[in-house]
């Protein structure tokens, strides 16, 4: 595999978002996730439109949050360790969102315990239909669709789901990785019209940066998939991958992130955040990358590059996940001894 946010007023019985141009403060806000809106652990919706609740588009920017893989499947994935971790990641990095990464439990199981997770710890998600990687079958992903409008359609977090899931990522890297083959984008069109009723953002995750398919020649433009990704979009969750990209090492790596932002900004009209982007703190198994110029110093400096250009990204307005909390190994930020490999680091809100 190779290698922002959302949600101004929704245009009336449509999810696509318009482009942003001005940038807006958080301070004293009473929108979720960033403001003083508080979601009801009776599960209860709020009383304001979907449309008033999110924060808007104008306010997403800077560190948002993790990646969180879910790939122990139904029986290891459980509320316990979800909403332990959903606490750290708010408690200890200041995250308001979660993106969903990878789920290997194909049922409702798993994003009841989700949501409940959010819900308790008053924070967003990003969920995820996913393309097995771990050797289940390729239709799969049929399953985790079903299963995400079954909890949108009826049940114990239906009326308040709409209010907790920020938006919806149909695959990671289905581009890239040729899932679905001739029928994606079909399938991206059919599952974004399902959630269309409920006013929830669908895009995919996915590296514009494939001259020839995403983007066009020597990266000039749209690409012919690039084009039909997009107008079949709401919302672009990128991924910026210079680990994955020209050989480059760390000290390289944001002149090309900073060159990809300013690619999406001029190409994609939508509003963009970052979803995946990483580096590894050693040498990582089945993750080759970064010229081999891998290590805890490169790891942190990395991290802290993306935090200390803020204003970088408060000025594009584009927000950032970091990838990953943990089960990527070298990438995660919960090392193997259960400690973060960054000790002592919260990243700053613009």
């Amino acid at each position: 595999m190779y290698s922002s946010m959302i949600i101004p007023a929704l245009l009336a019985g449509a999810s696509a978002l318009p482009a942003v141009h001005q940038i807006a403060t958080r301070d004293n806000s009473t929108c979720f996730p960033w403001g003083s809106a508080t979601l009801d652990k009776s599960n209860a919706a709020p009383s304001v439109p979907r449309s008033d609740w999110w924060c808007g588009q104008d306010t997403m920017y800077g560190f948002l949050g993790f990646s969180y893989p879910l790939e122990g499947g139904c029986g290891d994935d459980g509320y316990s360790g979800i909403n332990s971790d959903f606490a750290a990641m708010k408690r200890d990095f200041g995250a308001t969102l979660v993106r969903i990464y990878l789920p290997e439990c194909y049922t409702t199981t798993i994003w009841k315990n989700v949501l409940k997770a959010a819900i308790n710890n008053n924070m967003g998600v990003i969920m995820q239909v996913a393309w097995p990687l771990n050797g289940d079958p390729d239709s799969s992903w049929k399953g985790t669709q079903a299963s995400i409008l079954s909890v949108l359609g009826s049940g114990t977090y239906a009326d308040i789901a709409p209010y907790v899931i920020h938006s919806i990522e149909f695959g990671t890297e289905p581009i890239g990785d040729g899932d679905d083959g001739d029928n994606f984008i079909n399938d991206l069109i059919s599952f974004r019209s399902k959630v269309k009723p409920y006013k929830i953002p669908v895009g995919i995750s996915e590296d514009w940066d494939r001259p020839g398919t995403m983007s066009g020649t020597n990266d000039v433009g749209l690409g012919p998939t690039g084009k039909q990704i997009l107008a079949n979009s709401d919302v672009v969750h990128a991924h910026i991958m210079p680990y994955y990209h020209n050989n480059l090492k760390e000290a390289q790596a944001w002149g090309y992130i900073s060159s990809q932002v300013a690619w999406y900004k001029k190409n994609i009209n939508l509003p963009t955040l970052i979803s995946e982007t990483q580096w590894a703190w050693a040498a990582n198994d089945g993750h080759a990358g970064g010229d081999g110029d891998v290590g805890i110093p490169q790891y942190t400096n990395y991290w802290k590059t993306y935090d200390n250009n803020c204003e970088f990204f408060k000025t594009n307005n584009i927000g950032w996940f970091l990838h990953t909390w943990s089960g990527e190994g070298a990438f995660d930020m919960v090392g193997d001894n259960g400690q973060y490999v960054i000790p002592n680091w919260r990243p700053q809100r613009c």
